[in-house]
């Protein structure tokens, strides 16, 4: 496929990557970089048929404008971190060699509104995989790959990130995006989904002093050379 991706996001179902990533997609596309979107699922447990859920998900992917856009069918609600599933996700990582993968936060409350058992099992897998794709000896297809960071997104209010990145320009377009997944929000009882994620930006963008935010976790630890300029904020230049 050429240059491999600066971005590769993994959802656990078609909407997932949309939904945690999307506004930031947007954002590093416009700055010049590359992007994809994975579902590990094809989300038939979900309102609407597997052809309609994947009809929503390559208009949304559109409107991302993402550079790859991949569905796989590891089984929604049944999704798992196995070996089998980690050489079919490497094998993906291999293909598109991400710099930068993101995926569902692993280490959150289980239950309805908290944390999908998919989300959960995704994050696992995804982390994983990722490892294992730099391995020679792993057997999966392509050449050996290494991920430089897994970021992790689906963090809830008031669980501290890693980071926030401010998407004031994006959001809009990317609850778009969200919207295009009609079957799955545009039914009663879910119509008010877009409007819930507007407001967790919302929140997020508030500790950062924007309108809104996109928040992700990492396990690494950043090494800053010039703490003075990370710290200072783009709007605070000399006078």
């Amino acid at each position: 496929m050429g240059r491999g991706l600066d971005f590769l996001s993994f959802g656990a179902h078609p909407d997932d990557a949309e939904i945690g990533t999307g506004a930031f997609l947007l954002k590093m596309k416009a700055r010049g970089y590359r992007t994809g979107i994975v579902s590990l699922t094809e989300g038939d447990m979900g309102a609407g048929t597997r052809k309609l859920r994947g009809q929503e998900a390559k208009a949304a992917a559109t409107l991302l404008e993402v550079d790859a856009f991949e569905t796989l069918n590891l089984g929604d609600t049944r999704l798992e971190d196995s070996l089998r599933n980690r050489k079919q996700v490497a094998s993906l990582i291999r293909k598109y060699r991400p710099k930068i993968v993101l995926a569902p936060h692993y280490d959150v409350e289980p239950g309805r509104g908290r944390g999908h058992a998919d989300h959960i099992a995704a994050g696992h897998l995804v982390t994983h995989a990722a490892n294992f794709a730099h391995l020679e000896k792993f057997p999966a297809g392509g050449r050996p790959h290494a991920v430089q960071k897994v970021l992790y997104y689906f963090l809830i209010p008031f669980e501290r990130p890693s980071f926030i990145v401010p998407v004031d320009k994006e959001l809009p377009k990317a609850l778009q995006a969200i919207s295009a997944h009609k079957s799955q929000f545009g039914r009663p009882g879910y119509r008010s989904v877009p409007g819930r994620i507007e407001t967790i930006a919302r929140y997020f963008g508030l500790i950062i002093g924007c309108t809104y935010g996109q928040a992700f976790y990492t396990q690494d630890v950043f090494r800053i050379d010039d703490p003075f300029l990370f710290l200072q904020r783009p709007d605070q230049g000399e006078e």
